[in-house]
């Protein structure tokens, strides 16, 4: 099966086929570095690192671009507050941000353009604009984009020109010709902001085009996916368009792809609200791998809703998924000694084995479906474990074989998605150390529990040892007995 991808700018599903046969480029729209990315930030840049990861995986080259927008109107006014330059600011975040996405596991970009190396480019594109009389300059100088003059203009978020300007919330400006029309450059408002000089007095670039400008200087007049997140759709990508494709007559890029929103307890998160949680909070609290599961365990074009139940769910089943890939790494280890007639458990098993690496390509070849691949992954844990606990350890061939199969198919995943491939026993134990910690239980204090059962259990009173361990069993946590002694681990509600 072929991939096929939502392209937002025919609304349908689309056979992705790229400009050159096995080369594929790609522009995601980077963060305005004013303040620490949150969790909703994070799922954009996750899911285009996924389908950079997959788009390798299926043997293309990729080139994938990113920006910093190191100059806006929100960095300045945070450098105001805090007394300091744009610079100073912008610098400080960016390498917050690549300091998060390390953590998270996110691979960089080939190239990641800040807008402040790239003016000359930028004025150049602007002076194309103009001379082509797509864009016209204010009597202060500020450039605008004519949109009317590009007969196109709402091709990608289907909004119509003249609904827009009856609906309009567009802030009246009596030097634009049309209320529609948007800043190309901005002129300087006072001697603090940062400025450069240009054609039309000193001044700064407005958002939209640097994208543009940048882009095409690592990509080309046209490329073949731009990304980000849908709430840049309209008016961000929709300009993007418009200014390229006015000056170059050329398709800018042949496919869009757009991630939906986080919501917090059912509401938008962001920063402006307030409901957020930063992406160094949340693996600081929980972990990069619990953050990379929970942005992934929804379709890319479907909301997925943060709460500290949701999260808890992904708990849950990461641990069940690790729980089961010990089982499997021992019984991967073990020297068969005899091969025994298949039971039910071990055909259903060897037969969903056989075509779990199918099935997951399957999935993400239909629009890069990670919700689905999830759930075939926990089809397989589920038969895994039916067949494990039935039959146990014993050092059969099939043991072995099935056990191997499960181990490798998840290293060949993680590749795709960078979950399921951490050390079992080092993540269980993160994972452990993260719920006590909420719970705010010491494991010393469960260490000692331990001891005083196992002593009441010694003296034969077995209504304490029954005590303690219903007392722990309240707070959520299980006690093991196994021949070498007494585990403990976290009990998740199935």
């Amino acid at each position: 099966m072929a991939l096929v991808l939502t392209n937002s700018l025919s609304k349908k599903k689309e056979s992705f086929v790229p400009i050159q046969d096995s080369k594929v480029r790609m522009y995601v729209c980077g963060p305005t570095v004013y303040n620490y990315v949150h969790i909703g930030n994070a799922r954009v840049f996750v899911f285009y690192d996924v389908v950079e990861r997959y788009l390798k995986f299926s043997g293309y080259q990729v080139e994938r671009v990113m920006n910093f927008t190191d100059v806006d109107d929100k960095i300045i006014i945070k450098a105001r507050e805090e007394k300091t330059d744009s610079l100073t600011v912008s610098e400080r975040f960016i390498d917050a941000f690549l300091i998060d996405m390390k953590a998270l596991g996110v691979n960089p970009p080939k190239v990641a353009p800040k807008v402040t190396d790239h003016i000359p480019e930028i004025i150049a594109l602007i002076q194309g604009l103009v001379t082509h009389g797509a864009a016209y300059v204010a009597t202060d100088g500020e450039v605008f984009f004519s949109v009317r003059n590009f007969k196109d203009y709402g091709k990608l978020s289907g909004k119509n020109i003249d609904d827009l300007i009856a609906g309009a919330r567009v802030q009246t400006d009596e030097k634009k010709r049309d209320p529609l029309d948007f800043s190309l450059w901005k002129p300087q408002k006072n001697a603090n902001e940062p400025s450069w000089e240009s054609p039309w007095g000193k001044g700064r670039p407005g958002w939209h085009i640097e994208c543009s400008a940048m882009s095409m200087k690592y990509l080309g007049e046209s490329f073949d996916i731009h990304g980000g997140g849908m709430d840049l759709i309209h008016p961000h990508h929709e300009n993007e368009i418009a200014q390229s494709e006015a000056l170059t007559h050329k398709t800018f890029a042949k496919y869009w792809l757009h991630s939906n929103m986080l919501t917090f307890n059912a509401e938008k998160m962001s920063k402006s609200l307030g409901n957020i949680m930063l992406t160094r909070d949340f693996i600081r609290k929980y972990s990069a791998e619990v953050l990379r599961f929970f942005l992934l365990s929804g379709h890319y074009r479907s909301t997925i809703d943060y709460s500290e139940s949701h999260v808890k769910e992904v708990q849950s089943a990461l641990h069940r998924f690790y729980t089961a890939l010990t089982k499997a790494e021992l019984g991967a280890s073990v020297t068969p000694t005899s091969t025994l007639k298949p039971t039910p458990e071990e055909e259903k098993v060897q037969s969903f084995s056989k075509e779990f690496d199918s099935k997951w390509k399957e999935a993400m070849d239909e629009d890069l479906n990670t919700a689905k691949v999830i759930g075939l992954v926990f089809e397989y844990v589920r038969l895994l474990n039916a067949y494990i606990d039935k039959k146990g350890f014993k050092p059969t061939a099939q043991t072995q074989s099935i056990c191997a199969s499960f181990v490798q198919s998840f290293k060949t995943l993680s590749q795709v998605l960078n979950i399921f491939g951490e050390a079992p026993k080092e993540f269980l134990n993160t994972l452990r150390m993260s719920v006590l910690s909420e719970k705010g239980i010491l494991e010393k204090d469960i260490q000692e529990k331990i001891s005083q059962r196992s002593e009441a259990r010694a003296k034969k009173d077995f209504a304490t040892s029954d005590k303690i361990r219903n007392d722990l069993l309240l707070q959520g946590i299980e006690l093991r007995d196994l021949p070498h002694g007494t585990e403990w681990d976290i009990l998740f509600k199935s």
